[in-house]
């Protein structure tokens, strides 16, 4: 059981669009907070679940945030090995549930309110398959994901104070979300690259605040004072556009001011505990006999495999060299035959 959490925050100020401002303009400094926290826990070999709480999100609105804001459950089944356990396969379902009392709020991904769905492929390649985590290594996930959204009221324009027009989506938005990363562990610390985005195969209303496809590059640390303790920072930079397709009245502060529907940048602060290995190891102990055996068990079971790789990677190389040999005094024969035939 593991026990994550983060905070997400990019700022930018509001300044006017235009050539003459009005007398009673005043800059602005916008801000996008959120807070996260998410509990995994592994049900068997195969299969995890992970709930995750948005505890806090800016939302802009005639509320300042959402407190909470949605939920999201994931169901994972995995840690499949292929080629020679290289490579480890599996696929992802999640929900997320609109438990937040303001949607369609700008500077995140698009969310009009409904129980939105998608499922999704995972394939991991670990260079070194007997201690992975000791090594560098690639991930990649695509999957679709849809927002069932028809019908939901995107946004509410106030034209007088007797009169009020709701704008609701027309049809279900739809997306293909990837995301493809490497990472480089050391003793204290890992180092991640992550390139993820969306990409809309039925773009949401045109009253969406975040209705354009997007990708980001991120860097991030991950360092590891414990084994319990993991502590991370990274850093999110968009590589798309900033091309703003949603209603101009729509947007924050009916575009008036300088804003993107999709964050230029953002800083991520996080941390990850280890919940269930028992009190004894959280105390820093090393556990009864019985973990020591696993653990003696399992190093001994993983150096008969190394050395059975080993032994076979010695046999064939061995045996290359007898055909080289071989290939070598056959065709010295065939010269002899060729010679004593003339």
């Amino acid at each position: 059981m593991e026990f994550r959490t983060n905070l997400r925050f990019y700022t930018k100020v509001g300044d006017f669009l235009g050539q003459t401002r009005p007398e009673n303009f005043r800059v602005v400094n916008f801000w996008d907070v959120q807070s996260n926290a998410q509990l995994s826990y592994g049900i068997a070999d195969h299969f995890d679940a992970s709930f995750s709480a948005r505890v806090y999100q800016d939302v802009h609105s005639r509320k300042e945030a959402n407190t909470p804001d949605d939920m999201f459950l994931d169901l994972r089944i995995g840690s499949f090995g292929a080629a020679n356990n290289k490579l480890k396969l599996g696929a992802l379902f999640g929900l997320r549930f609109p438990t937040g009392e303001v949607h369609n709020y700008p500077f995140e991904e698009y969310s009009a309110g409904a129980l939105e769905y998608g499922i999704h492929a995972l394939v991991s390649y670990f260079n070194d398959p007997f201690l992975p985590h000791r090594d560098f290594s690639f991930h990649f996930n695509v999957g679709w994901y849809s927002h069932n959204d028809a019908g939901k009221t995107l946004f509410v324009e106030h034209i007088n104070d007797s009169t009020v027009i709701e704008h609701t989506a027309g049809n279900n938005a739809t997306a293909i979300r990837y995301g493809m990363g490497f990472i480089y562990p050391t003793e204290l610390f890992n180092l991640n690259l992550e390139l993820w985005g969306t990409a809309f195969t039925a773009q949401p209303d045109s009253f969406a605040r975040s209705r354009e496809n997007f990708t980001y590059l991120t860097g991030s640390i991950l360092y590891k004072p414990k084994w319990w303790l993991h502590l991370n920072l990274g850093l999110d930079l968009r590589v798309s556009n900033d091309k703003d397709e949603t209603v101009r009245r729509a947007t924050i502060a009916g575009g008036a001011l300088d804003l993107p529907n999709y964050p230029s940048w953002k800083l991520t602060l996080g941390a990850n505990f280890v919940l269930s290995s028992g009190t004894d190891r959280i105390r820093g102990g090393v556990g009864g006999q019985s973990d020591i055996k696993k653990r003696v068990d399992f190093y001994e079971r993983l150096l008969q495999e190394r050395e059975k790789t080993r032994s076979i990677e010695e046999e064939l190389r061995r045996l290359k060299r007898e055909r080289e040999q071989a290939e070598k005094e056959l065709e010295e024969l065939r010269q002899l035959l060729e010679e004593e035939g003339k």
